[in-house]
């Protein structure tokens, strides 16, 4: 069954978000999880609250359900405001989220789904090289056999 954006795109409308952009992306993420990810029981819900689209859906029938939330290549991201997500949006089970998968969305039309999870903080100091990664990943495995 094709889903046709433009009709997506009108009801996105009518659900009192204001923002073109992010209307247009929330309706190509919706389409994305339909079509191409196929995923499961896919709902989209705009908190007014928030001023945010959010989507849920299944990679199985029977797998706990996921909060998607749109984000625009072009706009600001806002940590705050994902904190606030987990806190304010219910999923459809009653529940509250354990992550939010951030769906950002370029103007080429490419979806790309990062999995962000509790307790992100900001790092105080430099991440460590591939290398010294590499090096403590053997020291450990090295101490392991022992």
């Amino acid at each position: 069954m094709a889903i046709h954006f433009h009709e997506i795109l009108k009801t996105f409308y009518t659900l009192g978000c204001e923002d073109e952009a992010l209307c247009y992306g929330a309706c190509r993420v919706y389409i994305y999880l339909k079509e191409e990810k196929h995923m499961h029981d896919v709902q989209y819900m705009y908190e007014k609250q928030l001023q945010l689209f959010y989507l849920t859906a299944r990679k199985e029938p029977d797998a706990l359900t996921d909060l998607f939330v749109p984000a625009l290549t072009t706009d600001a991201f806002n940590l705050v405001q994902l904190k606030r997500c987990r806190e304010v949006i219910t999923l459809p089970d009653g529940g509250k989220p354990e992550s939010i998968v951030l769906a950002i969305c370029d103007p080429s039309s490419t979806v790309l789904l990062y999995r962000m999870t509790p307790g992100l903080k900001e790092i105080g100091q430099k991440l460590p090289s591939k290398g010294k990664l590499l090096r403590m990943k053997t020291v450990t495995d090295c101490e392991q056999a022992l």
